[in-house]
């Protein structure tokens, strides 16, 4: 056994897709991207490791109780993005007032009815503070729907991608704008000794 865990742990193929998701992330909240880059990435990586035609991000909307999808990748994107839905009466609000993964064969949701009517599986966007919003990856129409492992592995990417942009938010609120692209080499400098 070593520090981290048992020697035998092997991780597999899965681990490292999302270990690889996270690291992108991790790499782009380093560099300054912007919040809807970020969203755009945790959306095309959640994609890319389920293997599905679609992936959307729905967050809070300033109208009271509604969610908004603003980031949409994949096959019909252009159909859902900007589509606004009701918080009590979707799955999607669902999803995100229970702070609880949501699953189900068929998309069967009337607020949702312009997705193809494949399985679903609807992620809080949780920094364990609250909910900022939800990942949705949507699967072939006909599809199995998505296993446990799969549930899993997005959800801890999930997880951890609500955490980043949570941290990419409080850099930007506590670092001014001017000092923002030279704050982390100055603080590598050794000091002058002049």
């Amino acid at each position: 056994m070593s520090a981290w865990g048992p020697a035998d742990d092997a991780r597999g193929p899965e681990d490292g897709r999302r270990l690889a998701a996270s690291f992108d992330l991790m790499t782009a909240v380093l560099h300054g991207a912007s919040l809807p880059r970020l969203l755009i990435l945790v959306a095309e990586r959640a994609r890319a490791m389920a293997g599905v035609p679609l992936a959307f991000i729905a967050l809070p909307s300033e109208a009271a109780h509604t969610l908004r999808i603003d980031i949409a990748v994949g096959a019909g994107s252009d159909r859902i993005r900007g589509l606004t839905v009701r918080r009590g009466k979707s799955m999607l609000g669902r999803a995100f007032g229970s702070r609880r993964a949501l699953s189900a064969r068929i998309v069967a949701d009337q607020t949702l009815s312009t997705l193809p009517a494949g399985p679903i599986l609807i992620l809080p966007l949780d920094t364990g503070e609250a909910a900022r919003g939800v990942l949705a990856v949507l699967g072939q129409p006909g599809a199995q729907p998505f296993s446990p492992a799969a549930a899993r592995q997005l959800l801890l990417f999930a997880d951890t991608s609500a955490r980043l942009v949570q941290l990419a938010e409080d850099q930007r609120a506590t670092t001014p704008p001017d000092d923002h692209a030279t704050a982390p080499m100055l603080a590598l400098r050794p000091p002058d000794t002049t």
